[in-house]
């Protein structure tokens, strides 16, 4: 073997030696690749689910918001109502007190007393004619009484 046959021949076991580091390394790079189109996959799939959740999330929380709107709408009629009672009320103290001094001025008046004394003229002539009326019965003797126990008081 001469010099040239001797390099050739180391070239071919470099380069055999170069081809199986290149197959090696190719394997290797599609295993990557298919671990990474897997995991690529997986996270398309999670991202999904996770969006899903996400979406779900947003529309319970819309529903809560469209609820307190409600809820403010009616504590808002309420709040009118209520201020509308106390208008009311308000008005309606206004007229009691009205009514109160002028029937605090009836009666400390003329009116008052005019009435105050036919109140009294007529119960004193309904007393007199009660006193004129018979009690429906009969009348008792004194020895009855004590007969009965009732005389000895």
């Amino acid at each position: 073997m001469n010099a040239t046959e001797i390099a050739a021949l180391i070239a071919a076991v470099f380069w055999a030696l170069l081809v199986c580091v290149g197959v090696f390394v190719l394997f290797r790079l599609a295993r990557l690749l298919s671990e990474s189109s897997r995991l690529i996959a997986d996270l398309r799939d999670r991202g999904d689910v996770l969006l899903q959740r996400a979406e779900t999330a947003v529309d319970g929380a819309q529903a809560a918001v469209d609820r307190a709107g409600r809820q403010l709408d009616q504590a808002e009629s309420v709040t009118a109502s209520m201020d509308e009672l106390g208008t009311g009320m308000a008005e309606l103290a206004g007229q009691v007190t009205a009514l109160t001094s002028l029937g605090r001025a009836l009666a400390a008046g003329p009116v008052g007393r005019t009435a105050a004394l036919a109140y009294g003229v007529r119960h004193a002539l309904s007393l007199r004619r009660a006193a004129r009326r018979t009690v429906p019965g009969r009348v008792m003797e004194h020895a009855e009484l004590t007969a009965r126990g009732g005389a000895h008081r």
